[in-house]
């Protein structure tokens, strides 16, 4: 199959020979277009696209490579080449030139005018009225917070990746696939202690570095006449103030409070060792009253969720709601891929490719981050006639003597949600890249798509056959000691928040502080913040509060459904079509605001998260 990655031929020679060539090729480039003075959408948007398309790509490969297959000859790409690539990064956002020219360019089209608004925004928040000292500062401050970022990322990797601890002839580690498992099954505290204290103190050497990123995060918001970072990240999110995020998050942390103490108590009457019960004791203790409540275990669910099964039957709920098909590519027609055990997909409408993913399922410590994640290697763009290309990354328990692999039901939910995440990409009606899928979708809005799609783990039209008394178990278990979970998520975005706003405590005060008091337990020497990835090492600073502000419209979104009649087929279909012609669509065509608006009828209500949740 043609005009995909070559994976095989992408080795770290050809890619240090390929981004060499192409940042002379970009430049040159650039350059070009600065003295052609477009004075149209076209030659301005397409042109700036045309001249920097491949040696974006290229680097995009280069870093889609060191999250899968991390290895000491691609860390050395990345080194070589990460400062020139944010040079450059930074040479075109701060061009006076492109954004004289975007300010100056006059269109009807909505689309193309938020296109053109959202360059000039990115080129202002780029520095790109900075002069002299300053704009220096500013690129200095953004190519040490790459470096900065780049080894808090390795740290962890490598850390995680190091551990292991042996016990009756069995290798314990703390990788995302086998760490969950065990905290929540092995009887043995000794193991969980050992886990856990190896777990939430990894990475030591971090604690420099996020000093270093925070200090170096309020100098660039000083720089660019923010008050602080939390304002500057703010600035192109859909959270109109850092104060309607903290009173979001107060209103929860209320709504929450109460009913998790009551969980906490519950949890802490299942615990049967000696002294007091300790942070390694809450996740068993916690499965063993769930086991009691509802009478089954984790581990008789994981029998019917084998991952074949599983990725079949999220094929089969997609056609019933969006009318799609998607078709396994194998054999000759299969593309090159970068590992052996990632496959390959298409998703058609009405008999026509209209995307196509990878999906690289198996956890492979030392090579891959931890987590799961959806990036898109292309997206649609009619002009050149390109169709959405994106991957699934999983850390799925690698298959057992028989080839299956269980999933426990939370890795079941990550699967919905990061499918969730490629289908904004693929099911794009926008034929314009620059507002296609993912792109100008805000980063506190880009969740929605994600989380919707966890709703539809049971429903029985994905065909996976589960005993209706055990699903209804699972159903009944669904808010299984929601309000702590909630409460877990708020004291990260909470502490997140104080941050990158007005706090300059010791990190680990203000993360111990948050901690508590949403009553997440913790040991002496906890580093929990040396392994936070999301906004030390990923693109979440100062936004991790998305996650719930996505939440509340994801759950809204999945309400439409509710008022329809979930067992209404006709009513599913119905309303199914109708987010995924705006939702799933229409992008960043729009603000996400206005597309929920679109779909709904009417602004976000919180109504529906707290009911769906329990909480009301």
């Amino acid at each position: 199959m043609a005009g995909f990655p070559k994976w095989a031929d992408f080795t770290p020679e050809f890619a240090v020979s390929e981004l060499t060539r192409l940042l002379a090729v970009a430049e040159r480039g650039v350059a070009a277009l600065e003295a052609a003075h477009p004075v149209t959408f076209e030659g301005l948007v397409w042109g700036l696209d045309d001249a920097v398309r491949d040696l974006v790509n290229t680097w995009g490969m280069v870093l889609h490579m060191l999250g899968v297959m991390n290895s000491d000859a691609w860390r050395k790409v990345e080194s070589d080449f990460q400062e020139r690539m944010i040079m450059f990064t930074m040479r075109v956002s701060q061009s006076r030139s492109l954004y004289k020219f975007a300010k100056s360019i006059a269109v009807e089209d909505p689309m193309r005018r938020r296109i053109l608004d959202r360059m000039v925004q990115e080129a202002e928040l780029a520095g790109v009225a900075l002069e002299g000292e300053k704009k220096d500062r500013f690129n200095a401050i953004k190519a040490e917070l790459a470096r900065l970022g780049t080894d808090f990322s390795r740290a962890v990797l490598d850390a995680t990746d190091a551990f292991k601890f042996e016990k009756d002839g069995k290798t314990y580690t703390i990788d995302d696939a086998n760490y969950p498992l065990t905290m929540k099954n092995c009887p043995d505290r000794e193991v969980r202690e050992r886990l856990y204290r190896a777990r939430v103190t990894r990475a030591p050497e971090n604690t420099a570095r996020i000093s270093r990123i925070l200090e170096l995060r309020r100098e660039l918001a000083v720089l660019l006449g923010y008050t602080t970072y939390a304002e500057l990240s703010l600035a192109n999110k859909c959270a109109p103030s850092v104060l309607s995020v903290k009173a979001m998050i107060d209103e929860l942390d209320a709504a929450t409070k109460e009913i998790s103490e009551v969980e906490d108590v519950q949890v802490g009457e299942m615990y049967e060792g000696e002294g007091a019960m300790q942070p390694w004791d809450v996740a068993y203790c916690a499965e063993r009253l769930r086991e009691r409540k509802y009478a089954y275990s984790e581990e008789e669910l994981k029998r019917y969720f084998e991952f074949e099964d599983v990725l079949k039957g999220l094929f089969r709920l997609s056609k019933f709601l969006f009318d799609i098909d998607i078709e396994e590519v194998k054999g000759s027609d299969k593309p090159q891929t970068w590992h052996p055990d990632v496959r390959f997909f298409s998703v058609k409408e009405n008999g026509s490719v209209i995307a196509n993913f990878y999906v690289d399922p198996y956890v492979r410590n030392g090579q891959k981050n931890g987590g799961a994640w959806m990036n898109e290697f292309s997206n649609r763009d009619d002009r050149r006639g390109e169709k959405p290309l994106a991957v699934l990354v999983l850390n799925q328990q690698t298959p057992d003597a028989d080839g299956k692999c269980y999933m426990p039901f939370r890795e079941v939910e990550t699967l919905f949600h990061e499918f969730g995440h490629s289908l904004q990409c693929m099911l794009t009606r926008i034929g314009e890249e620059s507002a296609a899928g993912i792109n100008l979708v805000e980063w506190d809005a880009v969740e929605v798509a994600s989380q919707f799609m966890e709703n539809w783990c049971l429903d029985d039209r994905t065909g996976i056959v589960v005993p209706e008394d055990l699903k209804a178990k699972v159903k009944a278990a669904k808010n299984f000691r929601a309000a702590s979970l909630c409460r877990r998520q708020l004291a990260f975005a909470k502490t997140d928040m104080i941050l990158h706003s007005e706090s300059t405590e010791d990190p680990n005060v203000v993360k111990n502080r948050e901690f508590r008091h949403f009553g997440i337990p913790l040991i002496e020497g906890d580093l929990f913040l040396n392994a936070f990835g999301h906004i030390f090492g990923g693109g979440y600073a100062a936004g991790y509060y998305g996650y719930k502000w996505s939440e509340v419209m994801s759950a809204d979104c999945y309400g439409a459904f509710e008022e329809a009649g979930l067992a209404d087929d006709e009513a599913v279909r119905r309303v199914g079509r109708a987010y995924r012609e705006t939702v799933l669509a229409l992008g960043g065509s729009e603000s996400a605001y206005d597309v929920f608006v679109r779909f709904r009828g009417r602004k976000p209500k919180i109504d529906a998260l707290l009911r769906q949740q329990g909480l009301a």
